[in-house]
């Protein structure tokens, strides 16, 4: 199964720059330093990681799927393409009023 509205996923650069990228968040230090190492992604390159994640909102498989107080949440794995078997994981929110997958997270499993 794909991401419902996948074409059209929300991927606020915010939340690639301040959290998943930055070395100095609390946790989002974890994910920088795997994304630096895997693909060579930094803060610096940050729109190769967008093109990457809008990708796997596209191609990617929903792996699970949960119902939350505040709409539903989505978890999808794409096979990063290359030499290695790299997955990145994305994890997205839609409500029903806003029906355009909104990241929430990204990581390399």
């Amino acid at each position: 199964m794909k991401l419902q509205n996948g074409r059209s996923a929300i991927i606020p650069m915010e939340k690639l720059l301040n959290y998943c990228l930055n070395s100095k968040h609390p946790s989002g230090k974890h994910k920088a330093k795997v994304f630096a190492s895997a693909l060579g992604i930094t803060a610096q390159n940050a729109e190769d990681l967008r093109e990457l994640i809008r990708r796997a909102a596209i191609e990617g498989d929903v792996i699970q799927q949960a119902d939350t107080s505040f709409g539903q949440t989505w978890k999808v794995d794409w096979l990063v393409p290359g030499d290695e078997e790299i997955i990145l994981r994305t994890l997205w929110e839609t409500t029903t009023t806003a029906p355009n997958p909104r990241l929430i997270s990204a990581f390399i499993r």
